[in-house]
């Protein structure tokens, strides 16, 4: 399946943008209250949306025409099993272990007990991305427990024959469509079942419609889209209050946001598909896409650190300190990003899918 460059690009630059929307955050907890990113940085976070978007678009794109099969559908999964684990182990053991020579203990104890969850189930509920009353122990995890929800039903769709798959989404649209009218989920899902009709899976259906339409052959919109998306971002940036963590905001961020980035992935691989976009991407946010998933797990650990370093050296006299620190977080955490995925993720990748081969011995 070819690499579709416009993906790669629009991949690094929701990596960043989440990246950004912590830098934020540590700035203004570690710069004495004074940060030069405003609070509007914050929604940057929106690049989760886009992720999303985008994951369930590469699952139709790499997987929606797979011929129904146990091989098929087994295969699959350990592809994504694969994908996302081994480097989710390396960060979320990094977390535990800074917690461990921190404060003791590899768990953030008095979360824990505020909410009445033991230390070795927060581990290894974290460590499998099984939903519980805590965030998993490094907080970006709790996208991947989505992710994997999202790839266990789909490798369920390759079960059934081609022309199912399209219905059976749309049902699967209809059940969470149902649970928002009926706010049976909360901000966060902490339990299988909100796990399961979490506003948010409306977002990868969102993407699996837009690689269903082009594999149609449905690409001559791509310069309408890509208008319609740019002006519906730049309104859901405006609706969207990041700081709410009532009920209700996972299902406005959806409805805002989903929509928007579904239009931009549209436009992008439309436009790859029918225009010379492709080569007008530069080579380096085509690098970033390669590293996003490092670049998505590594950043907040790295400004944190650098934060910590800097702040209590450099002290908090003035704008120049916070420049400086951003710049130092920035390519610390691209580096970082960087070294782990040329060092762990690839390799990793590369050995699984030798794996993947004798395993499943499957020519197609």
């Amino acid at each position: 399946m070819e690499q579709l460059k416009s993906i790669q690009a629009l991949r690094a630059m929701a990596a960043i943008a989440v990246m950004f929307a912590h830098l934020h955050g540590v700035e203004a907890r570690q710069s004495g209250g004074a940060p030069i990113l405003s609070s509007g940085w914050i929604t940057g976070v929106s690049g989760v949306d886009l992720f999303f978007v985008i994951s369930g678009f590469i699952m139709v794109w790499v997987a929606g025409d797979k011929a129904p099969s146990l091989r098929n559908s087994g295969k699959f999964l350990f592809a994504r099993v694969m994908r996302i684990y081994p480097l989710w182990w390396l960060f979320a053991a990094a977390m535990a272990g800074y917690l461990w020579i921190t404060y003791g203990v590899p768990w953030d104890a008095e979360m824990l007990q505020r909410l009445n969850t033991g230390g070795v189930e927060h581990l290894i509920k974290s460590f499998l991305l099984i939903p519980h009353e805590a965030f998993p122990i490094l907080p970006l995890g709790w996208t991947l427990m989505h992710e994997m929800y999202f790839y266990l039903v789909f490798a369920g769709l390759i079960l059934l024959p081609v022309s199912f798959r399209v219905p059976a989404l749309i049902l699967w649209a209809m059940l969470v469509l149902a649970s928002i009218s009926a706010q049976l989920t909360g901000y966060y899902a902490n339990t299988l079942v909100s796990l399961i009709l979490f506003p948010m899976t409306l977002e990868f259906l969102m993407g699996a419609g837009v690689a269903w339409a082009i594999k149609a052959g449905a690409t001559r919109f791509g310069w309408l889209a890509l208008l319609a998306g740019t002006l519906w971002l730049f309104a859901a940036a405006r609706s969207v209050d990041f700081t709410d963590t009532t009920t209700l905001m996972p299902t406005q961020r959806t409805f805002a946001f989903g929509p928007a980035f579904a239009l931009l992935v549209y436009a992008c691989v439309a436009l790859e598909r029918t225009t010379s976009l492709a080569r007008r991407i530069p080579a380096p946010l085509i690098w970033v896409g390669d590293w996003s998933y490092s670049l998505y797990l590594c950043h907040l650990l790295v400004i944190s650190a650098v934060g910590r370093l800097f702040f209590p050296v450099f002290g908090t006299a003035g704008p120049i300190d916070n420049v400086i620190f951003m710049a130092l977080s920035i390519a610390a955490s691209l580096a970082v990003a960087g070294l782990t995925y040329r060092l762990f993720e690839a390799p990793v990748l590369n050995r699984s899918r030798t794996w993947r081969e004798r395993l499943f011995k499957t020519s197609d």
